[in-house]
Order: C-alpha cells, then sequence, then structure tokens
C-alpha cells in the first residue's frame, strides 16, 4: 500500500509527499508424512516451499536444518517445520514419521520318520517364504508339508501389513526306518526246531505263534510241525519296519532196499532198488552204474555191501544190501597173422562150452576149434560157460595182410633239363624206388632228377617177416632239352607312342604285362605304355620248358605346352596369343599362313574367321607336344576405332569418331588419365574434336567408353584409349 501526507507550514504552504508498505506473502511450507519398520529403514523428510528450514526436536534426525534430512526415530516421532522465504517470511507446519513394530513370528516343529512328511506352520504375519523350499510342498504357505531326507532347520520370512518383515524357525527332526536283518529263511526236519535271530532296532515284536519260544526277543526258537511263515517288526526311534522269514518242515524219510539178485557170477550185475525217499546217494560207487537215483545196476568183482543214504531235501535215512560174487571161468584163445584168402585154426580153452562172435568167415560159431578165413583183418570174441553156469570170456585177432596193388603217378611226367618230377606211390605199408637218381629211396613220395628219360621202378611191401606181401609198378620220365630265347634289345619311346618288341627261339610266347599289348601271344608285337615298363615274355615249345627274358620300355614325358584360354574377338579385333610351357615353344602358322612372327611364344593375330592356333614344344629327349587355343571371330557389324588422330587444324584425321556400317547409333565418352569424364555425346555423327570446354586437351593418352547399337537392335560396349597428337604438323 501507497500512503500520502500533505503537510502545511506555519505559512499555511502546502506539501504533498507518499510512503509505501511493501507486504510479502507467507510461505506455504509442506511436508511428507513417512512410515518405517523399527530397527529396519530409515525415513526421508522433504520440505518444500520455503527456502531455508528448521526442524524440531531433533530426537532420531540426521540433522535440524535443511530441505532433505533423514530420521529414525525409536517410536513414531511428531516434528515442526519453520521455513522462511527469501524475504525472512517464515511459516509453521509439522509432520510424523510413523514407526511399525516388527511383526511377531511363530512357528510349530515336527519330527517324521525317513520316507515319510509332516506338517509345520507359521502365524503372526501376512505373507511368508520359507527357506529351503525343496523339500516343501510350498514355498508360501502359512502350513506347508514337509518331506526331508535328513533333520533339516526351516526359515521362514514373515511381512504384514505395513511391509515390516521378521523372521523365526521351524525344525523337522528325520529319524531313520530300521533296517531289519533277519535269518534267511531255511529248512528243518520234521521233529527238530532252529533258530531265527534279527537286528537292526531297539524293540521287536514276533507274529503270535505257537511253535516260538518268544514274541519279543531279538532271537527266538522255531518248532513248526509243517511250513510255517514268522513275521517280525522292529521299532528305532518310533519308527518302525517288518521284515519275514520262512521255515520250510521237510519230512524225514523211511528208507527201503531191495536187489533182484543176491548171487552173481563175475563180471555179473545186480539191480538195487531204494524206495521211501526223494533223494539217493550210493557207496561205494566205484562199482555202481550211478552214485545215485532208486535204481543202479551192482558190478562188483568181490562180494560186496552197498549202502544208501535216502533224503528228502536235508533229511536222510539209511540202508544197506549185500551183492556175493562167485567164480568165473577164464577162458583163453590165441590170435593169428594170415595172407590174403588163406585160413586160420583158433582155438579155445578153460570152459564147458563156447560161442564164437561174430559169424562172419567162420566155419561155426560154437565149439572149443573153429575156422576163419576172413577177406580182411577181424576182431573175434568166444564166451566159455562153467559147470555152475557163470560165463568167461576172451578176446582174439585174425590179422589178414593183403598183397599190395601198387599204383605209382609223376608229376610232371615230361620234365625240362635240371627240373625234377614228383613220383608218389600208393597201395603198400613200405616201398624201395630203383634207380636211385631218387631224393628218398624208401618213402612214399619220392622226387626224381633224372638227366636223360628214364624209367623208375617201385616195390611195395605189406607186414613184416615172416609175413610179407610184395608188389611193383614202373612209370618213366621224359627229359626234353631247355630252349635259350632271343629278345629285342630294350628301347625308349616318348608317351603316346608306341615301339615293337620280339623273342625267338620257341613256338608258344606270352608277354606281361598284357596292358597295352597288341598281340600278347605274339612272338612280335607293338606295346604302348604310359610308364616305364619291363615286359617279360614267356618262350617255350608246345608250351614245354618254359624259360622268361625282358625288354625294357622306357617312357619319357611329354612337355608341358599351354596355349591359353580360348577366346571370341570381334572381326575389327586383334589378339595377342601367349604361350607357356616347360620347354621352349612356339605358334604353328594355320593353314601354311605365316605368322608376323613364326614359331613365337608370344604372337599379335588378327583373324577375320574364326581360327584355331596350334603351340608346339620339344623336350631334349625329342618328345613333342602341342596345345590349341581356339578364337571365335563374330561378325554382328563392321567396325573400326582409331587409336589416335591429330587434332591440329588441317583437316586430316582431325576428329575422333568410331567408323563402321550397319549402325544405328553411337554413344561415346572420353575420360582424360585421372577419371575426368572431358567429352560426350550421344547418338554421336561428328566425334570428338580433342578439345575439354573449348581448349584444345594437352598431348597425350585418353579413355573411351563406346556404346554401339546395330540395325538389328544388339547392343555392344567398347573401352579403350586413345592417343591425342596435338603437336603433329
Amino acid at each position: 500500500t501507497t500512503y500520502s501526507v500533505n503537510a502545511t507550514d506555519i505559512n499555511t504552504c502546502i506539501n504533498t509527499a507518499t510512503a509505501s508498505v511493501l507486504v510479502n506473502p507467507t510461505p506455504t511450507v509442506t511436508v511428507n508424512s513417512p512410515s518405517i519398520c523399527i530397527g529396519q529403514q530409515t525415513a526421508t523428510l522433504t520440505a518444500t516451499g520455503a527456502s531455508t528450514y528448521s526442524w524440531s526436536p531433533g530426537t532420531g534426525l540426521n540433522a535440524t536444518s535443511g530441505s532433505v534430512i533423514t530420521g529414525t526415530p525409536s517410536s513414531t516421532q511428531d516434528y515442526t517445520i519453520t521455513g522462511t522465504d527469501a524475504n525472512g517470511c517464515s511459516n509453521i507446519t509439522t509432520t510424523t514419521i510413523t514407526v511399525n513394530p516388527l511383526p511377531i513370528i511363530s512357528t510349530t516343529s515336527n519330527s517324521l520318520c525317513a520316507g515319510n512328511s509332516a506338517s509345520i506352520s507359521v502365524s503372526g504375519a501376512n505373507t511368508y517364504s520359507w527357506i529351503p523350499s525343496n523339500t516343501l510342498n510350498s514355498s508360501t504357505n502359512p502350513t506347508v508339508s514337509a518331506s526331508p531326507t535328513i533333520t533339516t532347520t526351516y526359515t521362514v520370512i514373515g511381512m504384514d501389513v505395513n511391509t515390516c518383515v521378521n523372521a523365526a524357525t521351524a525344525t523337522v527332526t528325520v529319524s531313520p526306518i530300521p533296517t531289519l536283518t533277519i535269518t534267511p529263511s531255511f529248512s528243518i526236519c520234521s521233529g527238530t526246531s532252529g533258530t531265527l535271530t534279527v537286528s537292526g532296532a531297539t524293540t521287536y515284536t514276533w507274529n503270535a505263534s505257537a511253535s516260538l519260544s518268544s514274541t519279543t526277543n531279538s532271537m527266538v526258537i522255531c518248532s513248526p510241525n509243517v511250513t510255517e511263515t514268522y513275521t517280525v517288526t522292529g521299532e528305532l526311534n518310533t519308527c518302525t519296519m517288518y521284515t519275514v522269514a520262512t521255515i520250510t518242515v521237510i519230512t524225514t524219510p523211511t528208507l527201503t532196499v531191495s536187489t533182484s539178485s543176491a548171487v552173481i557170477c563175475p563180471a555179473g550185475t545186480a539191480s538195487l532198488t531204494a524206495i521211501g525217499a526223494t533223494n539217493y546217494t550210493w557207496s561205494p560207487a566205484a562199482t555202481l552204474s550211478s552214485s545215485s537215483g532208486s535204481l543202479v545196476i551192482a558190478s562188483p568183482a568181490n562180494t560186496s555191501t552197498y549202502t544208501v543214504i535216502g533224503s528228502n531235501s536235508t533229511c536222510t535215512d539209511t540202508s544197506q544190501v549185500v551183492v556175493t560174487v562167485t567164480i568165473t571161468p577164464v577162458i583163453t584163445a590165441s590170435s593169428a597173422t594170415i595172407c590174403s584168402t588163406a585160413s586160420a585154426n583158433l582155438t579155445a580153452n578153460g570152459g564147458v562150452t563156447y560161442t564164437w562172435s561174430p559169424a562172419t568167415n567162420l566155419n561155426t560159431t560154437s565149439g572149443s576149434t573153429v575156422i576163419s578165413t576172413p577177406p580182411s583183418s577181424i576182431n573175434y570174441s568166444v564166451s566159455g560157460s562153467s559147470a555152475l553156469g557163470c560165463i568167461g570170456s576172451t578176446s582174439l585177432s585174425v590179422i589178414v595182410i593183403p598183397t599190395p596193388t601198387i599204383s605209382i603217378t609223376g608229376s610232371p611226367l615230361t620234365i625240362c633239363t635240371g627240373s625234377t618230377s614228383a613220383l608218389a606211390a600208393s597201395g603198400a605199408t613200405s616201398y624201395t624206388w630203383s634207380p636211385t637218381t631218387v631224393s628218398s629211396t624208401n618213402t612214399p613220395i619220392t622226387t626224381a632228377s633224372p638227366v636223360n628219360t628214364t624209367t623208375y621202378t617201385v616195390t611195395g611191401t605189406n607186414g613184416s617177416a615172416p609175413n610179407l606181401c610184395t608188389s611193383t609198378k614202373t612209370i618213366q620220365i621224359i627229359v626234353r632239352p631247355k630252349i635259350v630265347p632271343i629278345v629285342s634289345p630294350n628301347d625308349a619311346i616318348c608317351f603316346g607312342q608306341s615301339t615293337t618288341i620280339y623273342a625267338v627261339g620257341g613256338n608258344t610266347y606270352h608277354w606281361i604285362p598284357t596292358t597295352g599289348v597288341f598281340k600278347p601271344n605274339d612272338s612280335t608285337t607293338i606295346v604302348q605304355p604310359t610308364v616305364p615298363t619291363i615286359y617279360t615274355v614267356t618262350v617255350s615249345k608246345n608250351n614245354l620248358c618254359p624259360v622268361t627274358a625282358t625288354v625294357f620300355v622306357n617312357v619319357n614325358p611329354l612337355p608341358i605346352v599351354n596355349a591359353g584360354r580360348d577366346t571370341t574377338i570381334n572381326i575389327d579385333e586383334t589378339y595377342v596369343l601367349n604361350g607357356t610351357g616347360n620347354v621352349p615353344v612356339g605358334f604353328l602358322s594355320p593353314d601354311g599362313v605365316p605368322l608376323i612372327c613364326n614359331w613365337c611364344p608370344i604372337v599379335e593375330v588378327h583373324p577375320i574367321v574364326s581360327t584355331c592356333y596350334t603351340l608346339e614344344g620339344f623336350t631334349s629327349l625329342g618328345c613333342r607336344n602341342t596345345d590349341e587355343v581356339c578364337i571365335t571371330v563374330t561378325k554382328f557389324w563392321d567396325l573400326f576405332i582409331p587409336n589416335a588422330f591429330t587434332p591440329n587444324g588441317d583437316l586430316t584425321n582431325d576428329y575422333f569418331m568410331p567408323q563402321g556400317y550397319g549402325l544405328e547409333q553411337i554413344n561415346m565418352v572420353i575420360f582424360d588419365r585421372w577419371g575426368v569424364e572431358i567429352y560426350r555425346e550421344d547418338n554421336a555423327t561428328l566425334g570428338w574434336d580433342g578439345k575439354y570446354k573449348g581448349v584444345l586437351c594437352p598431348q597425350g593418352i585418353y579413355l573411351y567408353q563406346i556404346e554401339i547399337t546395330s540395325l538389328g537392335k544388339v547392343s555392344s560396349e567398347r573401352t579403350g584409349h586413345i592417343t591425342v597428337l596435338t603437336k603433329t604438323k
């Protein structure tokens, strides 16, 4: 507000003055009111609306001035804030830091047996988080089911509606399931007892049974009349487990034994039979057909007492039987040795009656003496009985020594001088060869080494003195002289060539290898090897006495020549042939037309028709090789592009312009050596005058790019260089 004052002095003179009073606004101070959890958080207080601030009381604050401070009071606290602006005006406001208590978490613990689960719970908060949770059915429920394998302490973190958290623990104690070890199931004989022992727990309970001595001991005596299964339950730390054992009751056998004959002849047999058990064991087993079974055959040499033990599983009974052995007659007879077609008189002694077998080649099968005429060796048996009916027997042989039938072979029967022949004889047991030009004179197989044609005799013998039988056989070995072949001398060719080789001295020939051989079975043949090769020829007369000889043919490599890649040019173009090789090379004139450089490796050509050029090279051994390059000449149009012009104003060759016929349009661009475009003409009809922006270009080389379209609408692009000669007069 502005105030005016009028003043009048004693002279009644009046004057006016003014005074202003400036009223500044009172600042509006605002402060937040946070909440924290006791002992867990720090509250941040922020004041706005003034320049400076004063806080009171200072309880739990980190400062009493400033727009932003932090507070950690131990309980809910009210604060007064005085805010002052830049004009010194101030205002007061209040705020509160609310301190919320932590939730009180209560849990329950539990215990379980291994493999089971137990329930644990928590209260005092709104939300929960269990750690660890891998053995829980939930990690957030207030009541969870725990299935740990070992005793485990779980931590649960609870949060209330004010987001304040606290923690507590719950322990699940895991007791192991007892592992019971019991006497394995076993068998007992009827009327006996057994002992059952169990371990692995602290207390035991057996199923009620009149055959058990106790129902609570770890060791009990069982006396069942029939097979029975016993169950025992063991308890350890309130955890239980059970196991079973079966006692099998086996009936004790009552054994009876009998024999088919109580008296037998020597070498006779008696059947022994036992009944009343499941399994049987006989002894002594040496003269029994078997040591087990209800029926066995006894063959004692002397009077013997046999014992049999009968068993039902492990339950047994014993009985005995006696077998008496009488005297057996001793029968004797002598063997005989005869030659083929002879007879032998065979005589037996020691019995009253006799029986011979087999009847083959005998004049009779009864009597003490018989006659045998066998074609080959044979064994006989003769049985004689005593007056008491006991039978004795013996065996004898009639050995027949056959007269040998000799067979003889020789391989080969015709040999060459210095060679041998294998002789083999068969049909006898021993042999003698003559003459003595053999490797062995007394073996069935020998090697003959005659110098001339010779007849060999072999004598074969069967038997031994005094019964011997012999026979002879002969064979002739023909001896032929060797041949001496003559072959062509060694040779050398270039790769791809052929040569003739020969051999003489016989009438049959065979060359190897046969690859590249024109006639492998001729005396003279043409060969074309690809690598150095040794040819072996086998020479014989009528395929007898073959000998070998060799001819070496060396193959020299061809030179390496390369005429270059085939190409295509237009009829107005030239092409530079560039031949290479590992020897001196040169191009041949096609069709007899001389080149600008005859037999040169590099030569420029200008064919007007498609032409193939041959490059030739020779090694120091005279081996020649060629390669061909073909140039296809196109004739879409005839075009000539100069390579120089003289824009000097003499009206001769002053313009650069491609020339040709059959052309519809020529587009041309000229560049200097730095690639700057200095001339362009579309559908050119005049040509370049050698100037750039009206000024004659310096003498030098310039690049052109020309696009040509023929009357047949075929387009082609040419690039090259043009030389500008401005100093020529």
